[in-house]
């Protein structure tokens, strides 16, 4: 990427992190007309699984882009699934308990999409291809080495950790995806906050054949409390690939200490496999913690998923939360970017996506908190998972109801609703995730959503049977945005409809501010 001393290369969006969340923003940038440079300074994408669970919605945000067919495919767990719990000395007993669940992956009435069970290792693979078949350039090796912004944009240097050679790059916008260590966040100088940290851990992925420890139903998920070896054991989603995690005193050891051999006999011994001969992939070491940095933007620089917000493992939400920072975000440079939005628009950014990001983490550090049998301070509370993962809320109100019932409420998920048409059954969800949408109930809607179409990234979709379940009447309408949360609704027609409309559009993208410029 080295370029000659005299040139700056210029891009629109540069993403420092080529992992989950930098791949997912750029793939959403691109759905919408922009094409990002991401720089990574890792070999390539993740050889861990690392997040191994993907909930619905951000299937459903996935599923709107060139990736998500794969996805679902790659990630699909058949009907019926049935895993167990356990938690024992070793694999092979004592036995503490032993529990069966059928995994449930779908939710019919509440999204089109199933959680699917994919290691990280294995989804960022997709998203690269996904965003390279678009035009997205992405260079591993390559590392953020400083950067400076004015008015104009983002200046940053970047190193070729291969051949040493430096180069510049030009952005009007940069994201840094950069992990919990953030080095853009730590530039910046954006402080954190939370609980802090709860312990360090150490895991292997390895393989190996458990079968002779297997009881009725395969193990998903094993809590072992040996005096020497105690952990956990995670299945992932290969056959006989396994995770093996441990407390890890970062004042004593290093992930160095842990060689082969020692992993192999804390296995054999935490397996109850005396002969166990694994084969290993790779060791990492990890916090549990919940850090919310105190904002997700300076200038033109904006954080994404870790670098914005850590959280302990429990309830799987740090991964998923990353992607829906992505596609919040990318919605919003993209109409900057194409001149459809002033740039105020970009300041709701950290408005919408800090106290989700806030209230998400700390319901991760309860959930830590109830597994390891402590008490829940005073006047916090556990909500459900699908309040979590499907009712965030942006605007007014508490982020994360107790319950999840979808209201179509302004600044909510726009309502799954099945809709039967000449081509099949579809989704609402399946309408949205390019541009505005417009659910129209009247004539009087449409006509006004088709003029401003003509100026406006808007699109108009005459379907039925959806208004119920959006709060309106017959003749309603809902206004959509491109990442499926609700911007504005209306119960019947209303006098002069298109300049409603126009009005609800101009306030929401702030296209006062492009009015103004010269």
């Amino acid at each position: 990427m080295q370029a000659p001393p005299s040139q700056v290369r210029q891009v629109p969006v540069l993403i420092v992190g080529g992992g989950l969340v930098g791949l997912s923003a750029a793939l959403f940038l691109a759905h919408q007309g922009v094409r990002a440079l991401i720089i990574e300074k890792h070999a390539g994408t993740s050889l861990h699984p690392r997040a191994r669970g993907f909930h619905a919605r951000s299937v459903e945000l996935l599923r709107s882009t060139c990736a998500g067919a794969e996805v679902e495919r790659a990630g699909a767990v058949p009907p019926g699934t049935v895993v167990g719990e356990l938690v024992a000395v070793t694999l092979a007993g004592p036995v503490h308990s032993w529990k069966t669940q059928t995994v449930s992956t779908q939710r019919m009435d509440l999204s089109p999409c199933p959680l699917v069970f994919l290691g990280q290792d294995r989804l960022e693979p997709i998203l690269l291809k996904a965003a390279r078949s678009l035009g997205v350039e992405v260079y591993f090796r390559h590392e953020l080495t400083g950067f400076s912004q004015d008015a104009e944009g983002v200046r940053a240097t970047v190193l070729d950790r291969e051949t040493g050679a430096v180069s510049t790059v030009h952005a009007a916008y940069l994201i840094g995806a950069d992990g919990v260590r953030s080095p853009v966040r730590e530039a910046l100088g954006i402080t954190q906050r939370g609980r802090g940290s709860f312990g360090h851990n150490i895991s292997t992925l390895f393989e190996a054949d458990l079968s002779p420890v297997q009881r009725e139903v395969p193990l998903g998920f094993a809590v072992l409390t040996h005096p020497e070896a105690g952990g956990v054991i995670v299945a992932t989603d290969v056959k006989d690939r396994w995770i093996h995690s441990t407390r890890l005193d970062v004042n004593r050891e290093t992930a160095a200490d842990f060689t082969e051999a020692r992993w192999t006999e804390r296995l054999r011994t935490v397996t109850g496999i005396a002969d166990l001969a694994p084969t290993f992939h790779g060791t990492f070491v990890w916090e549990a913690a919940e850090r919310v940095a105190e904002r997700f933007d300076s200038g033109r620089v904006f954080l994404a998923g870790d670098a914005a917000h850590q959280m302990p493992p429990t309830g799987g939400f740090g991964a998923n939360t990353g992607i829906h920072d992505a596609a919040n975000l990318a919605w919003k440079l993209a109409a900057v970017l194409n001149g459809h939005a002033g740039p105020a628009l970009l300041e709701t950014y950290d408005a919408e996506r800090r106290p989700v990001a806030s209230a998400t983490a700390n319901q991760a550090a309860l959930l830590a908190l109830r597994m390891t049998k402590q008490a829940l301070p005073e006047g916090e509370e556990l909500v459900e998972d699908d309040a979590v993962t499907l009712g965030y809320r942006y605007g007014d109100g508490p982020p994360l109801p107790k319950t999840f019932i979808p209201t179509g409420e302004p600044g909510t998920r726009a309502p799954h609703v099945w809709l039967d048409g000449a081509e099949g059954r579809t989704s609402t969800l399946d309408l949205f995730g390019n541009g505005f949408v417009l659910l129209a109930g009247s004539e009087a809607w449409r006509g006004a959503g088709r003029r401003l179409a003509e100026r406006l990234p808007l699109r108009i979709h005459e379907v039925h049977g959806w208004q119920h379940a959006y709060g309106v009447g017959d003749a309603g309408a809902c206004l959509v945005r491109p990442d499926g949360m609700v911007a504005a609704r209306w119960s019947e027609p209303v006098r002069n409809a298109e300049l409603v409309l126009d009005a609800t559009l101009k306030a929401l993208l702030f296209r006062a501010e492009l009015q103004r410029s010269p």
